[in-house]
């Protein structure tokens, strides 16, 4: 930008385009795109010193069959044995299965806030399903075999635990909101119990793992004599469209992560979570490319989960604390993290207990929050919630712009309180928000009409300095100099936005309250506002025709002619080619965002035509060693010039 201190335009645009840069990175260098294959999965072990392929179908079932056929303990359940049972909260539908001892449905349903507001997740028809006789509005967040919450004996049978085919005996305390099942172990030698307790107005439910030794002698949990792994949510929902149908922004909405040894990583589902650096300096050497596992050296696994657009689930152990997680790294995994006890061993008679904390909801602090002040560990010590992570809200994943974010989502939905449709919300804080910035925005507008009034002498400067750059570099700064303008006293305010930029674009991008919220001809702020897609076409296939991107790069365009005063070819050619850059960068945005963006585009407009119109230029006194009017080319007058003042009359 040293360089080029007489294109303030060229400066406003390339601090857009910052920013831009800023959340695209976000969104597509910390999670690079890559499309898992929906059906087939191609995976690559070590047996016995060799390298071979092999390939597993993703259907549940065969993998189950698959990975149990050597245990001859397990019999074939037959579908009149297996038991069901339905829970509701104030908040959630579950539904359990005997089978596996496992929650096979988990919606997330309309409900009432703390403050008494309305929360409407299920705005479309599509999310209306029958639970327990009575029509309800909820969407449901689980996937192909739910959350298993089984134990995992040998890591060959990833991503789908045996004991899914484990017909448990279970129980059901309405009272309590407590779910029971109870089965021995594959091979016998231990006895598994598990609980599930829900709370009637909680985000959060607990599960309670007993693993105890049936027989006289000490016994390994797992019978290879290493780790034990415990799976709980596998990838999240919802999906609402055909995988393969899946772009990279799509793609980048699903991830899994984990904190431990002090550190939250992600990683997108369906990829490995092998990177460049891994690879280079890494030893995969006698390693299995399958799975890796981490395991922390100062501090343990504090939690783990998995996450989509608009929620997460992650689940949190209370005491014991794992000594690492298992990452599945073959391509279209949908397996989550699993947790990983270091061997464990049961003398006679000897049992284990686990206590976990699991959260299933929206990606807002407002959900994690508890609502009975006896369930808080922060307000009650003697919680059952006792050691519950004050680290979760990492989960969200949202950046470091999370505080700024929160307030944004909290304006809006105040806004929307008074005036209940956020389309109108998103008009208001744009008002809101350009008002906020006003002294900085107007010092913006008047330096953009100060730089359009010295544009004539600016370009007499260029073309009589054509061949020596230096020079003119420094004629051009000193003319600035005596008119009391700085090119980056324009580009200064962009700069101080950009956080906030970024910031909405996340508050914008992944609230759920814009979830399929309508408004004028846009059916979704959360999506593009596509109004017609094309038949597929040769090479590109189909095209979605998108009308907002189309009036932001409009509105941009006559936001660029109203203040450019560049006279350089080449800079001239950066400023027509932005509103393309930008109509790229656009075009699959939610419409929310391009929304927000196209209002502050007309303001903009609206506030450099009142600038240009009836703000007066405070030019600056004539320099003692002589005249310099605004229209006065004398300091830089070429020959032909020089008696131009005594023509005029």
């Amino acid at each position: 930008m040293q360089n080029d201190t007489n294109n303030r335009q060229g400066r406003l645009f390339l601090a857009l385009f910052l920013s831009l840069a800023v959340w695209m990175g976000i969104n597509y260098i910390f999670f690079p795109p890559q499309t898992p294959k929906p059906k087939t999965v191609t995976e690559t072990a070590k047996t016995e010193g060799a390298d071979k392929e092999k390939t597993a179908t993703t259907d549940p079932k065969a993998e189950i069959k698959k990975a149990t056929t050597e245990s001859p303990k397990l019999k074939p359940v037959k579908p009149e044995e297996e038991k069901t049972f339905s829970l509701k909260t104030d908040s959630f539908l579950v539904r359990f299965s005997s089978l596996g001892g496992r929650i096979t449905e988990y919606y997330i349903k309309d409900h009432k806030e703390p403050d008494g507001s309305e929360f409407t997740i299920a705005k479309d028809p599509k999310f209306q399903i029958e639970f327990d006789g009575q029509t309800e509005k909820a969407v449901e967040l689980t996937r192909g075999q739910g959350f298993d919450f089984n134990i995992i004996e040998d890591k060959d049978t990833i991503p789908y635990s045996a004991y899914n085919l484990v017909n448990f005996s279970s129980n059901y305390n309405a009272e309590t909101k407590t779910v029971t099942f109870e089965a021995p172990s594959l091979d016998g030698k231990f006895t598994i119990q598990k609980k599930f307790q829900f709370f009637p107005s909680e985000n959060y439910f607990k599960f309670h793992l007993t693993l105890k030794n049936r027989t006289s002698e000490t016994i390994h949990i797992s019978p290879t004599k290493s780790d034990v792994y415990f799976r709980s949510f596998s990838s999240l929902g919802p999906i609402l469209k055909k995988k393969e149908d899946f772009n990279d922004r799509d793609n980048a909405h699903y991830f899994r992560y984990y904190y431990l040894d002090g550190s939250f990583k992600d990683h997108i589902d369906g990829t490995t979570t092998q990177g460049f650096f891994d690879n280079l300096f890494g030893s995969n050497e006698g390693k299995d490319p399958r799975y890796e596992i981490k395991k922390g050296s100062n501090d343990k696994v504090d939690f783990v989960g998995t996450g989509s657009r608009y929620f997460i689930g992650v689940i949190d152990p209370l005491d014991d604390k794992p000594a690492g997680v298992l990452l599945d790294n073959r391509k279209g995994n949908e397996t989550g993290v699993l947790l990983v006890y270091d061997n464990w061993k049961l003398g006679p008679g000897e049992e284990v207990n686990l206590d976990y904390a699991a959260y299933v909801g929206v990606r807002e602090l407002d959900g994690t929050a508890f609502r009975d002040s006896k369930l808080d560990p922060k307000i009650n010590k003697d919680s059952v919630f006792a050691g519950l992570s004050e680290s979760l809200d990492k989960s969200f994943n949202q950046g470091i712009t999370t505080p700024l974010r929160n307030g944004i989502v909290w304006i809006l939905k105040k806004i929307y309180l008074v005036i209940p449709n956020y389309g109108w919300a998103i008009v208001i804080f744009a008002i809101l928000f350009k008002l906020a910035f006003y002294p900085l925005n107007k010092k913006q507008a008047e330096s953009m009409k100060k730089m359009q009034e010295l544009s004539p002498q600016i370009k007499l400067i260029n073309e009589k300095y054509a061949d020596d750059p230096k020079l003119k570099q420094e004629k051009t700064i000193e003319l600035y100099k005596k008119n009391g303008t700085n090119p980056m006293a324009g580009c200064l305010p962009m700069l101080i936005q950009i956080p906030i930029f970024i910031a909405l674009y996340t508050a914008f991008s992944d609230t759920v309250d814009l979830w399929n919220s309508p408004f004028l001809w846009i059916k979704d702020l959360s999506e593009p506002d596509t109004v017609f897609t094309t038949p597929k076409l040769s090479f590109i296939g189909a095209l979605a025709i998108n009308i907002l991107p189309l009036i932001m790069v409009a509105t941009q365009v006559v936001q660029s002619k109203m203040t450019t005063v560049s006279t350089d070819p080449n800079q001239k050619m950066m400023m027509y080619m932005m509103p393309v850059i930008m109509l790229y960068f656009f075009w699959s945005m939610p419409a929310g965002v391009t929304m927000y963006w196209t209002m502050q585009n007309i303001l903009s407009i609206a506030q450099q035509v009142y600038t240009n119109k009836f703000v007066k230029s405070d030019d600056k006194k004539p320099n003692p060693s002589g005249p310099t009017p605004a229209n006065n080319t004398s300091a830089v007058a070429r020959p032909g010039f020089r008696n131009q003042n005594k023509k005029k009359k």
